[in-house]
């Protein structure tokens, strides 16, 4: 399977903004694990394809610029702006681990709103839903950006679930103008110290992953998947003790 990814990496090189690797840390978040678990994790991954192409012979530049990572965000707002800034943070420290220049030390990012959170009881909370979750992503930088129509958790979407969907982020873009601002919570002392934080306690995760053997071998002996389980069975648990 590696081999293959090296031949679609250097059939892309010529290709800069075209992606061939994704690294889908929404699986994560849609199986009930926190903000720093899915970073955690997502960040392995990532790692995981930078060593096992480099060693492989493809250069880590070309490897990491063929990188694009997809995250879910959210209701917890200020948590997962900041999710999204510790991450191109520790990414870029990963990625120069491999020696490759800043530049290309750049994440890049997909965003989706949660499916985790959506409610099939009271659907139309799911456009407020979407409308902060959204606000969270692009405030944080995201490169792109996907609404979920509000009714996607019952059944399949409609027109009109579609176009709010759409809307949610033209909204933000042509009204708000959310897109001419670069990093406008940099400066917040919240929100720094949010990100440091989840910074902190994700990287541990992420080493407690390396120690194993990296993703695969910590995927294959259940740790991930055990770890994700403990958390959303506490967070079931406190939904249906209407804790939360």
């Amino acid at each position: 399977a590696f081999a293959n990814t090296k031949e679609m990496i250097e059939a892309a090189a010529t290709l800069p903004n075209f992606k061939v690797l994704s690294v889908d840390g929404s699986i994560f978040h849609n199986s009930g694990s926190t903000s720093v678990q899915e970073l955690a994790f997502a960040l392995s991954m990532g790692n995981e394809y930078l060593a096992k192409l480099t060693d492989l012979g493809i250069c880590a530049s070309k490897v990491a610029k063929a990188i694009r990572f997809n995250f879910s965000v959210s209701s917890n707002y200020f948590m997962e702006i900041a999710k999204f800034r510790a991450a191109r943070m520790l990414w870029a420290e990963i990625v120069k681990s491999y020696g490759v220049a800043e530049n290309d030390a750049k994440m890049s990012i997909h965003a989706e709103t949660s499916k985790w959170n959506q409610t099939i009881y009271d659907p139309y909370v799911n456009m407020l839903r979407g409308t902060t979750e959204a606000m969270s992503a692009t405030i944080a930088g995201v490169d792109s950006l996907t609404v979920v129509p509000f009714d996607a958790a019952y059944r399949q979407p409609t027109e009109f679930s579609d176009r709010i969907a759409r809307n949610a982020q033209l909204l933000l873009k042509e009204e708000a103008h959310f897109d001419l601002v670069v990093d406008p919570s940099a400066g917040s002392y919240y929100i720094e110290t949010l990100t440091d934080s989840i910074a902190k306690a994700a990287w541990e995760l992420f080493k407690q992953a390396e120690e194993k053997g990296g993703y695969v071998a910590a995927f294959t002996a259940g740790f991930v998947q055990e770890t994700i389980k403990a958390t959303a069975q506490k967070r079931d648990m406190n939904i249906a003790t209407r804790r939360d």
